[in-house]
């Protein structure tokens, strides 16, 4: 399986704004085989979410694109950004550096 990680930040009074439209059905869903593992907030000066994503290795670029588009919804509310990231896990890192 593979994983993606987004990060996403927002000014702390767009929270009900971005509360509301993560509760509704107005956003794209992700693809059938998108499975969120978790969703994960923090209160730092800004409002910081981590969400986490497992998709089928076949199936990684579309489940990327499938994930951005839902994320693209979210550009109404102002200064909320995000970043998409495929994630290694430590045993398929180990042969970057010449140990697997």
């Amino acid at each position: 399986m593979a994983f993606i990680m987004v990060t996403s930040t927002f000014p702390p009074y767009k929270s009900e704004e971005v509360g509301k439209l993560f509760t509704s059905n107005s956003l794209p869903k992700t693809a059938d085989f998108v499975k969120r593992i978790n969703i994960f907030v923090i209160a730092d000066g800004i409002t910081k979410i981590y969400a986490l994503y497992e998709v089928p290795n076949e199936k990684l670029f579309d489940g990327m694109v499938s994930i951005a588009t839902r994320y693209a919804g979210y550009r109404a509310v102002e200064g909320f950004e995000y970043k998409i990231e495929n994630l290694l896990t430590i045993t398929e890192a180990l042969p970057m550096v010449g140990l697997g």
